[in-house]
């Protein structure tokens, strides 16, 4: 959410992940699923709706192998 709202569209592909382990039920009241949907479709509704249906397919330990190679490398500690 943070990279949606910096701007950064390619951060839709961040958020399907987190949709399908249910991170996002983590941060209620504060964020709800719903808006963070609409703020990725808003920013760039095909490149989510592919990610959408790309994770889908996968299993859980799938989806979060994936996630983890779609994070930018933020620094060089593991």
């Amino acid at each position: 959410m943070a990279g949606l709202a910096g701007g950064d569209p390619s951060a839709v592909r961040l958020l399907a992940p987190a949709e399908r382990r249910g991170v996002l039920r983590e941060f209620q009241p504060t964020m709800s699923a719903e808006r963070a949907r609409r703020m990725a479709e808003n920013a760039e509704g095909a490149a989510y709706t592919d990610a959408v249906s790309e994770y889908a397919a996968l299993g859980r330990d799938e989806v979060r192998e994936a996630a983890r190679a779609a994070m930018p490398v933020t620094s060089d500690r593991g």
